[in-house]
């Protein structure tokens, strides 16, 4: 079944507000190291839903709008495949955290594991820049 229906929003619109989202999700961590730096012991706990949700919610909204667009995977370059692949892997750094944290038991410094998802996230991203910036020149 073919759904003919319209989105709510234009794809520009959403492709924005997916990266405002993801922003705002990315820059909800500047008040947890500001506390952290100035000696006060934050929960994570307040911090991590807002981050989770702006950059989940964004990526889903974005991804829904390159759909929209007609903006296929097989399009991709090797260099975009790769800085998802980065961006994966530093998402998928925290498994080894949360199997020693909640089934383990075992007390974890989150300082551990965090520059390998920082890395893994950062990196990720700045390939697909650069892969979106060789596309756009290309074109």
């Amino acid at each position: 079944m073919v759904d003919t229906t319209r989105p709510l929003l234009p794809v520009s619109t959403r492709f924005r507000l997916g990266s405002a989202m993801i922003w705002i999700g990315v820059l909800a961590w500047v008040p947890f190291i500001l506390l952290w730096v100035n000696g006060a012991n934050p929960p994570l706990v307040w911090f991590l839903p807002f981050h989770l949700l702006g950059v989940i919610g964004g990526a889903r909204l974005r991804a829904s709008a390159d759909k929209t667009a007609g903006f296929e995977r097989s399009q991709r370059s090797l260099m975009s495949t790769a800085g998802r692949l980065l961006i994966a892997g530093g998402v998928l750094v925290w498994l080894p955290y949360l199997y020693m944290k909640l089934i383990v038991s075992r007390p974890v410094d989150v300082l551990h594991y965090l520059p390998f998802h920082l890395t893994g996230v950062l990196g990720g991203s700045a390939l697909l820049i650069a892969s979106s910036i060789r596309n756009r020149s290309e074109s």
